[in-house]
């Protein structure tokens, strides 16, 4: 028998760290905030004017969590059928610790932008150099965009390298591309007329930029965090319609909501259309939580009368009684922990005594 078999679970559900595998990202409970993200990003599917929504709470509180789910091909896919629209082209990076923080911010994004997609998902009857042109007044950049969103001989491995600014093929003169791309200048530019241009074309209704933690930017000196409020705003500046971006932060990280103006400049505060605070969770949250979560069918190998199998209800109820007020996280490390010592121990359940002999091990300060 298999470790989780006799639980009824294929594996663990209780993750420590969100996960990787877009398979395994769902959402349980909390529909609350899971609400507020949805209507936001329906919002700028339908209402062009691009914005920033912040998003605060302690570590473990589901912002990265949040984000990875938001971005997920098939969640995209299904808030954009809900009101006839194309999905959005969801991306998420994490703040740079580095000192370079345009050229990571830009590779990240890069990263992320698939290409032949693009090429392959122009609609029938759209003029993409109409939209190349319209995108913006630099004929440089233009002729970048139509190396990107054009077939002009080149695979999409040398045009990414040229992108990156690690090959630059003399045969691109021809095409009006003089010169190598120069992140520091040239970025910023680059990534507000591609997103121009995705959206006008019609290849997705909006971008989606998720900022991951962005409490990251106090570890910079004042050069980073002026190079990175001014990446925020000029990328907005020059990409007015149909731009989204989430910016979460860790509030203990920053110390207050307020000192996060401190990192903020005049500029990119007064974008701030909406903001989310992902607070520590009652113990009707957390019950409703692990009943979704456990029960999921990618955890869930067959319908149990007991939600909380092979948790008693009591037992349950009693850990999150005994954890007091904490992170999502700290919740999911001890579930976790008493599902695996209990499967280790080749227990069939784990009631109140189970847990009240080993509950020294589950209920932790660290």
């Amino acid at each position: 028998m298999l470790t989780f078999d006799r639980f009824k679970l294929k594996e663990n559900p209780f993750r420590v760290v969100p996960a990787i595998n877009s398979q395994e990202l769902i959402w349980a409970g909390f529909m609350d905030i899971k609400n507020k993200f949805e209507t936001r990003i329906l919002k700028s599917l339908q209402i062009p004017n691009s914005a920033i929504v912040l998003n605060w709470g302690d570590y473990g509180s589901g912002k990265t969590h949040a984000a990875r789910y938001f971005c997920k091909d098939a969640v995209s896919q299904e808030l954009a059928e809900r009101i006839g629209s194309k999905k959005p082209l969801s991306i998420m990076v994490n703040f740079p610790r580095g000192k370079k923080v345009v050229d990571e911010l830009y590779t990240q994004i890069l990263d992320k932008i698939d290409i032949s997609y693009l090429r392959a998902n122009i609609p029938v009857g759209v003029n993409v150099n109409d939209c190349i042109k319209s995108s913006t007044d630099s004929v440089y950049i233009q002729n970048v965009l139509e190396e990107i969103f054009l077939d002009r001989g080149r695979t999409v491995d040398q045009v990414k390298a040229f992108l990156y600014g690690t090959e630059y093929p003399k045969t691109l003169v021809d095409l009006g591309i003089t010169r190598k791309l120069t992140i520091e200048t040239d970025a910023v530019d680059l990534l507000s007329a591609l997103f121009n241009v995705v959206t006008s074309a019609q290849i997705y209704s909006a971008v989606i930029l998720w900022i991951d933690e962005f409490e990251d930017i106090a570890l910079q000196n004042s050069n980073g965090i002026n190079a990175a409020n001014s990446f925020i705003k000029i990328l907005l500046d020059k990409t007015p319609n149909r731009l989204l971006m989430f910016i979460n932060f860790t509030l203990s990280a920053i110390a207050s909501v307020e000192s996060l103006g401190d990192y903020l400049q005049e500029a990119v505060k007064s974008r701030i259309v909406d903001r989310n605070e992902l607070r520590y969770p009652n113990t009707a949250d957390v019950m409703n939580y692990i009943s979704e979560l456990m029960n999921n069918s990618i955890f869930r190998t067959e319908k149990v009368a007991n939600p909380y199998t092979p948790f008693a209800a009591d037992v349950v109820s009693k850990v999150v009684t005994d954890l007091g007020s904490v992170s999502l996280r700290k919740y999911n490390e001890s579930f976790s922990r008493l599902l695996d010592l209990a499967a280790f121990e080749n227990q069939e359940t784990i009631d109140m005594g189970y847990y009240e002999a080993h509950k020294s091990e589950i209920i932790t300060n660290w």
